[in-house]
């Protein structure tokens, strides 16, 4: 992916490198937890040039067993939804994951 913002917690756009983040469901395909209800500490660094935001958050503690990190990079599945809907789906837990590699971020 080319162009947007670049902030902190972010390599250039190619990459997640918050200090910590569990957030993957696994790889290839599957995706990173990203339903707004497991964050907190929102700060917007930028925009994907698809239209949503890029964001730097913590996820809540009492989420870890789904997802644990702080500082993480990305995306509000519920902005992505509105313009890359194939790109979310659902965690059986009923909460929103989004799979970055069909947004065109890698993640390291």
């Amino acid at each position: 992916m080319t162009g947007g913002s670049v902030g902190p917690g972010n390599d250039g756009f190619g990459g997640f490198t918050g200090e910590t983040g569990t957030g993957m469901m696994g790889m290839g395909g599957m995706g990173m937890m990203s339903d707004r209800r497991l964050k907190q500490n929102i700060r917007k660094v930028g925009d994907h040039p698809a239209g949503f935001g890029l964001y730097l958050f913590d996820y809540r503690p009492e989420f870890a067993e789904l997802c644990e990190g702080s500082d993480v990079f990305g995306a509000m599945a519920d902005e992505v939804r509105e313009v890359r809907p194939h790109a979310v789906s659902k965690h059986p837990s009923g909460y929103w994951m989004v799979d970055y590699a069909q947004l065109g971020i890698t993640q390291h």
